[in-house]
């Protein structure tokens, strides 16, 4: 709890200083990502001995062995390089577009001064996505209870052997079906912020009074677009789910090869 208080009054001092000094805040970081490049290139030059400071290295009788190893420092430092000189070339081609970009920021921050209920709707659907998965968990619990279970020679516990049918289609079930609701819960969360932004920056046009967006965008996503993010939660449901499954068969090919009696 202090955690998601500390989280959430940071994100508000953060929004703050980014609605006040978003053009401060997005070249700074663009010159201190650059800053940062050069300096890991700086050192990888350093210890791959192509730069130096010799008068030093000799007074201490060090010298530095043109090993492959050292060879392999140099390249890194000067792919960084190349790096941070993309990175300055691509800022300053794309200034437009960065500048665009601080105006966005500095109207995100003048949205969510001016609609502060927006900061509770990841709030709720956070403790919702956590009230879904300790559900799934208790329940997942309970089916693997059922299971049946073969002693094996010299062990108190007994492995894991097989589940009834029934038994293991529930717990699928019951995996894709928190795949789902969980991927659904995050598309109405993004869904619900991008139509409250939406209402808020159009609803500023004279002769247009302002409603309560957050629940404009509530309605919105339930009334008109509800099918449409449960459509797009289930294909994500979808891949994870199959990615779930080819993770259990990799697990089943890794335990009958080092001979272990586990079978899910």
């Amino acid at each position: 709890m202090l955690a998601l208080v500390l989280s959430v009054v940071i994100s508000i001092i953060f929004m703050f200083f980014l609605r006040c000094f978003a053009g401060c805040f997005v070249w700074l970081s663009l010159l201190l990502i650059i800053l940062i490049f050069v300096a890991l290139g700086i050192v990888f030059l350093y210890n791959g001995g192509a730069i130096s400071n010799s008068s030093f290295v000799g007074n201490l009788g060090i010298s530095i062995p043109n090993l492959p190893s050292f060879q392999y420092y140099n390249i890194f430092g000067y792919i960084v390089f190349g790096l941070a000189g993309f990175i300055l070339l691509l800022t300053l081609c794309c200034c437009g577009r960065i500048r665009l970009a601080v105006a966005l920021c500095g109207v995100a921050g003048q949205f969510i001064a001016s609609t502060c209920q927006i900061i509770l709707v990841p709030i709720i659907m956070g403790f919702s996505v956590f009230a879904l998965w300790v559900f799934a968990l208790i329940a997942m619990v309970c089916l693997i209870g059922t299971a049946t279970f073969v002693a094996s020679s010299g062990s108190v516990f007994t492995s894991l052997s097989s589940y009834t049918s029934s038994s293991l289609g529930y717990f699928y079930y019951m995996v894709f079906g928190t795949l789902w609701v969980n991927a659904l819960l995050l598309a109405i969360t993004i869904f619900v912020v991008a139509a409250a932004c939406a209402v808020w920056y159009f609803s500023k046009s004279p002769g247009v009074r302002l409603d309560s967006p957050v629940c404009s965008g509530f309605w919105m996503a339930f009334r008109y677009h509800f099918g449409s993010l449960a459509f797009g939660a289930f294909l994500m449901a979808l891949i994870q789910f199959i990615q779930f499954i080819f993770e259990i068969f990799v697990k089943q090919l890794e335990a009958n090869g080092a001979n272990q009696n586990f079978c899910f």
